[in-house]
């Protein structure tokens, strides 16, 4: 049982809510809510990405990890892949290093998932190196072009020179005690920058209608930040110039769902190949037939997420006029 704030260490803080056996208390000091019986197990999260047992998440929200992968699915079959999409944080970091890193210059993506980012950074001429917990992730993400290797932070495998930066989209949340693993990479690392990603604690439909995806709890995400517990625990790890960033709503984040519908559609369609197998074997065209749909699905939900930036604008400039950010906030620290 924790005993202090994972973060700032006070010892001042309050029960905040149960959950499914899980306590979650929230820090007097810094404000964030952190998990007081945490029960980590990383490799849970392979087996959200295969949508197998033992997921870290409910099955209604199992396609938090399974639409990621199987989006890779796509990629790799696909015969043009689609510009990536990147969050308004990932923007942010993206156009952070275009600015302060030399080309070709080495970003470690750790928890990189379908590789949207290792791509956008490929895109610009960085050599971007993706860190995943699941084998099938990795290999998937090694055959669609992108160098990635197993492992986790802090002790993932490297033997390259020290990278520029080392990012986590949406990671951090997950990690029971964050600070020790953010002093390890310091010390590991000691002039490589960090650019993290976690949920925003202003984002629209919390700010406005307390709302939380079932993926918001344990044994899920094990902490909510707050932006000044996110300054605390960087300068705690050593980083010298800690900024943190609550970019502007966007369209697409007006209108969810799509993640759901996606998944609902791609069980349906599992359910029922095992039954087409031996009709589409019949014809040679299948691999061409494969590849087309790949692109047209990829295509397709790139279109939708522009369509949806268009169509949800009003909304999410109403909502950042009235205090909302977008789903996630970004961290920049400095050595």
């Amino acid at each position: 049982m924790i005993s202090e704030c994972v973060v700032c260490g006070s010892r001042e803080y309050s029960l905040e809510e149960e959950w499914r056996g899980f306590r979650l208390a929230k820090c007097k000091h810094c404000g964030v809510a952190f998990t007081l019986n945490p029960d980590y197990h990383p490799e849970a999260y392979d087996a959200a990405y295969k949508g197998s047992e033992g997921t870290p998440v409910p099955e209604e929200h199992s396609y938090v990890y399974v639409n990621p992968a199987d989006r890779l699915k796509f990629e790799i079959e696909a015969f043009l892949v689609p510009p990536p999409r990147l969050t308004p944080a990932e923007r942010v970091a993206l156009a952070w290093i275009e600015r302060n890193a030399p080309k070709g210059a080495i970003v470690i993506d750790c928890g990189c998932g379908s590789g949207r980012f290792l791509r956008a950074l490929k895109r610009r001429g960085f050599s971007g190196i993706g860190v995943e917990i699941s084998p099938e992730l990795v290999d998937m993400l090694n055959r669609s072009g992108l160098s990635t290797i197993q492992g986790k932070a802090p002790d993932f495998e490297w033997n390259g020179e020290p990278p520029f930066a080392i990012t986590f989209f949406e990671v951090l949340e997950h990690i029971p005690q964050p600070v020790e693993v953010l002093k390890t990479l310091r010390e590991r690392f000691p002039a490589t920058s960090i650019l993290a990603s976690v949920p925003s604690p202003n984002r629209p439909g919390l700010l406005f209608k307390g709302e939380r995806g079932l993926s918001d709890y344990p044994p899920n995400h094990f902490l909510r930040w707050t932006p000044e517990a996110l300054e605390i625990a960087f300068q705690r790890a050593g980083y010298r110039e800690v900024r943190v960033i609550l970019p502007a709503p966007v369209g697409s984040e007006m209108l969810p769902g799509l993640g759901q519908l996606v998944y609902k559609l791609r069980r349906k369609q599992r359910r029922g190949s095992s039954s087409n197998v031996t009709r589409e074997r019949k014809y040679s065209n299948v691999r061409l037939m494969t590849r087309l749909k790949a692109t047209s699905a990829l295509w397709a939900l790139w279109l939708y997420q522009r369509m949806a930036d268009i169509v949800g604008f009003p909304k999410a400039w109403v909502s950042g006029r009235r205090g909302a950010s977008a789903a996630s906030m970004l961290v920049i620290a400095r050595p």
